[in-house]
């Protein structure tokens, strides 16, 4: 059932097709895959791992990781109890660590309950989260400024605010990492600032797929939170992504219910619940 694949484009000739049956929930997998086909080290200097599993020519799941994060996994719900059995014995076999896993919520707790059966690890931090899309953008109040496509002059503030942003998601990243994705985005011009007479927000967009892209990097300081700059800002970003693509997606931690209340107002609907688990030494 299990097969690895050398390059991102093998292993989008075998799974793509079974991802895009449920685009915006994959857009992780699939935007990280189509990414790395165009730049294999867009998000690591080491090489990706690439699994598909089969039930005989019928792909029926598939795996990403981009060390040293976590295994992406992804399951048709009729082959997902022999998957994740048949994939656990793989990693095994092949003597592949795990620092944690994402995926959809049923999934992730599958693999986990089988994989701490077979090594020495417990499962730690939990981060829940929702994927949400969005085909059309409802009327909204929008706040006071205008959103603007950042440029290498804000690269000091966007580096400043992109390690603040990851420590909030808890996915902390050092100065240079900062700094490094801060010119990195803006180059791409993938990154926005809603600005009044200063900079208040933050906006990006991630890793697009054949009809959608992600909204990612939302993040307002402290002080100019709770007045409408981060709403105003995905709404107008997602206004003009939606020019170019069918759907925008976007991942929103459940544990944060006013980002989830803000979202939908937007007119993003919940698709799928995400689980991400750390593995801890025993």
């Amino acid at each position: 059932m299990i097969t690895t694949h050398p390059t991102a484009n093998a292993f989008l000739q075998a799974c793509q097709p079974m991802l895009e049956e449920k685009e915006a929930e994959n857009n992780l997998i699939l935007g990280l895959a189509i990414t790395i086909n165009r730049d294999i080290k867009y998000y690591s200097n080491l090489p990706p791992l690439f699994i598909t599993i089969h039930d005989q020519a019928e792909c029926v799941g598939a795996c990403l990781q981009t060390p040293p994060h976590n295994l992406i996994i992804y399951a048709t719900k009729k082959h997902l109890d022999r998957s994740i059995r048949e994939l656990c014995d793989y990693l095994v076999d092949h003597q592949i660590k795990l620092p944690g896993m994402i995926g959809s919520k049923d999934t992730v707790l599958k693999f986990v309950e089988r994989w701490t059966s077979m090594n020495p690890f417990s499962s730690g931090d939990q981060i829940n989260q929702m994927v949400y899309k969005l085909e059309k953008v409802n009327p909204i109040p929008i706040a006071d400024g205008k959103l603007r496509q950042a440029t290498d002059l804000d690269l000091e503030l966007i580096a400043d605010w992109m390690g603040k942003f990851h420590v909030e998601a808890l996915q902390s990243i050092s100065a240079k990492e900062a700094t490094e994705l801060a010119v990195k985005k803006i180059r791409e011009g993938a990154l926005y600032l809603w600005e009044t007479d200063q900079p208040v927000s933050m906006v990006g967009w991630t890793r697009p797929t054949r009809n959608g892209v992600t909204i990612a990097y939302v993040y307002t300081p402290l002080q100019y939170r709770k007045r409408g700059y981060a709403t105003s800002s995905v709404a107008k970003l997602s206004e003009l992504l939606l020019a170019q693509h069918r759907f925008c997606a976007l991942f929103t931690d459940l544990s944060n219910p006013t980002s989830n209340s803000i979202y939908q107002k937007i007119g993003y609907q919940a698709l799928d619940h995400v689980l991400q688990c750390k593995f801890l030494k025993n």
